[in-house]
């Protein structure tokens, strides 16, 4: 029984733990301006506060700076902040 046990708990916590992250801003390198961007696929806007948004591919984001794995993307207007992974968006074009 304990030979069963044992993955099938180590199976839970790894479940529980996939997609979760959290980056901070204290990690951002920002950029000397914002830089249009936009969702190459559908994903995710997690905020601060840990709400989770959902972004439709070909939204336009508004990029103030990168951590390693996220960008920190910046409402011009009454909408919240947040990270989405950077392998999920793509500059914009000409712009």
């Amino acid at each position: 029984m304990k030979m069963i046990f044992t993955p099938l708990l180590v199976s839970l916590s790894l479940l529980t733990t996939v997609g979760v992250w959290a980056a901070s801003i204290d990690e951002v390198t920002f950029l000397t301006k914002v830089q249009t961007y936009q969702a190459a696929k559908e994903t995710t806007l997690v905020t601060q506060e840990g709400k989770r948004l959902p972004i439709t591919k070909g939204m336009v984001l508004n990029v103030a700076g990168f951590t390693q794995n996220d960008a920190l993307v910046v409402s011009r207007k009454d909408k919240p902040n947040g990270f989405v992974k950077k392998t999920d968006i793509a500059p914009v074009k000409g712009k």
